[in-house]
């Protein structure tokens, strides 16, 4: 999740030049910008992201302390708990299961707007969505909805196939009749 392709994205979806992204010899993702500055960490990398794009997303993130502040939260988040927990089934249906108790009342993890927060968590969790059976995305129904949303931003998914998230397929099997 915090690796080199995702800050890449990440970097896309600000319209900012992501730079050289690379692993240090601690194995910890680092950017080398257009000055020979060098920043490492992931939500580290995110925050230098943000300050020089003119985006929504980044505008969204920095609206205030207590955003910043939560957004970083969110984050941290999705390095230490979500990138990690979708990849062992027992916590990645927990995982699951909060996220879509969460979107059940919010439309965004911080806000009413996209942030880096919503960007962190929806690339951690893409690999787990994607692998979820129709009917998995179904019963995971506020967080499909959230994000069916963010894929469908062309700044999100970037010229990847779009997840299919329509089921229609359930009345061929699941018909009943109404008298």
């Amino acid at each position: 999740m915090c690796d080199v392709a995702t800050v890449q994205k990440i970097a896309n979806c600000l319209g900012v030049n992501p730079g050289k992204v690379h692993l240090n010899e601690e194995q910890v993702v680092t950017r080398t910008s257009g000055q020979k500055k060098s920043v490492a960490g992931f939500a580290t990398i995110l925050e230098s992201l943000a300050s020089e794009s003119k985006s929504e997303t980044a505008q969204n993130s920095r609206a205030s302390r207590e955003v910043e502040a939560q957004v970083y939260q969110w984050i941290e988040f999705s390095v230490l708990y979500v990138a990690p927990g979708s990849k062992d089934k027992y916590v990645s249906k927990q995982l699951l299961a909060d996220f879509n108790k969460l979107f059940a009342s919010k439309s965004y993890l911080v806000g009413h707007f996209i942030t880096l927060a919503d960007l962190a968590v929806y690339y951690a969790i893409y690999d787990l969505v994607k692998s979820l059976s129709p009917v998995d995305k179904e019963a995971y129904l506020n967080l499909s909805r959230w994000f069916d949303h963010l894929q469908n931003r062309a700044d999100v998914h970037q010229g990847e196939p779009l997840l299919n998230f329509t089921t229609i397929y359930l009345h061929g099997w699941a018909t009943g009749t109404h008298i």
